[in-house]
């Protein structure tokens, strides 16, 4: 009997529900996801969603795989890893399709990480890793980001089997140059590197050349973000063949339902779509980040569809608040008192945003 279950049944009380479960998950703090309010009214600038909704192509893609719900979906999800491997320039057989990036990552920590071994990463970046590697009942080698948010030199040295870039980073939206990662996936052979580029389509330029460079490369993508399907929850895990069969081995049979592969190959062969909406929202960054700037705001480099708004030495906490009761929601970290993390909305949207932040500050 485990120590937490022998605890759990001390004496004739009703055992508590941890002792039901491993140590490791009981001791983990759950993930806690940006707020997703029931009032369509909310202006919603917390949860780096594309503002603008897929194309009618999707949908109808979508309602015609409908009338086959009495059937499985294809457990391999070939068509959509074929779309994928062309657009991407790499194997299908390198491909594996996860329900979202968040479940390639949680397929990642089952597939390589034994309780007790060790990942490191920058931080502050995406707080989901925390949690995984927890529920791994590993160890995660936190590095701290200096003020500039360049790749820390400790990454190259930390004693881990897995090390993870989210590039573009969350929450900064900084990059890390592709010859910097080229450096640490070779200097790092004894480790596999994860390069997360959730938000590289907003970005300048991408890791996937690495994938052909290097045996222990795996990056990763969503359609969450650039194709507006955060909804549908597909994400892709591309690497070498051999290496992904294994990850294959670890994921659900049947994780990207019909509906979901659907969409994404009706948004794959739809690239337009995407390439103007993340223009725009390019655009539209590079405005939220002046308007920021002259209110006094110091706004990082972003190349993601979302800036890191900072007032160096002052709690913005109540800003953050003061936001929600006018019904628009940024995402305030604890780990960065200083700062709001503000996602790229519709150009209505930031205006509403820009007006509310001149009258809070202004009072």
């Amino acid at each position: 009997m485990s120590d937490v279950m022998a605890r759990g049944m001390q004496g004739d009380a009703e055992p508590q529900p941890a002792a039901y479960v491993r140590a490791a998950v009981a001791a983990v703090a759950a993930y806690t996801p940006g707020e997703q309010p029931s009032d369509p009214a909310v202006i919603k600038l917390n949860t780096n969603e594309n503002p603008y909704p897929p194309t009618a192509r999707v949908r109808t893609a979508i309602a015609e795989a409908c009338r086959d719900l009495h059937l499985y979906p294809d457990p391999s999800a070939r068509r959509l890893r074929e779309l994928a491997a062309e657009l991407y320039r790499v194997d299908p057989e390198g491909v594996v399709a996860g329900n979202g990036s968040d479940e390639l990552l949680s397929i990642l920590m089952r597939a390589v990480i034994d309780p007790g071994q060790s990942v490191a990463y920058p931080v502050p970046t995406y707080s989901l890793y925390d949690t995984l590697v927890a529920l791994q009942a590993a160890n995660a080698v936190r590095i701290p980001f200096g003020d500039d948010f360049v790749l820390p030199a400790g990454l190259f040295a930390a004693p881990a089997r897995m090390l993870i870039v989210c590039n573009p980073n969350s929450p900064s939206g900084t990059v890390t140059p592709v010859g910097r990662l080229d450096e640490l996936a070779r200097k790092r052979r004894d480790a596999l590197v994860v390069i997360d580029e959730a938000y590289v389509d907003f970005a300048a330029e991408t890791s996937l050349d690495l994938v052909g460079r290097h045996p222990n490369v795996v990056v990763l993508r969503t359609m969450s973000k650039s194709y507006s399907l955060a909804g549908l929850r597909v994400g892709f895990a591309l690497t070498r063949p051999g290496l992904a069969a294994q990850l294959a081995k670890v994921k659900d049979s049947y994780n990207l339902s019909r509906l979901a592969q659907a969409g994404a190959i009706a948004a794959l062969e739809d690239q337009g779509t995407m390439l103007a909406h993340a223009g725009r929202m390019r655009a539209t960054r590079s405005r939220l980040t002046a308007a920021l700037e002259t209110l006094g705001f110091e706004v990082l480099p972003s190349q993601a569809n979302f800036v890191l708004a900072r007032r160096r030495g002052e709690a913005l906490e109540a800003l953050a608040d003061a936001l929600k009761t006018r019904r628009i929601l940024v995402r305030y970290f604890a780990a960065l008192p200083d700062a709001l993390r503000i996602s790229i909305g519709s150009d209505e949207q930031i205006d509403r945003l820009i007006a509310a932040l001149r009258a809070i500050l202004a009072r």
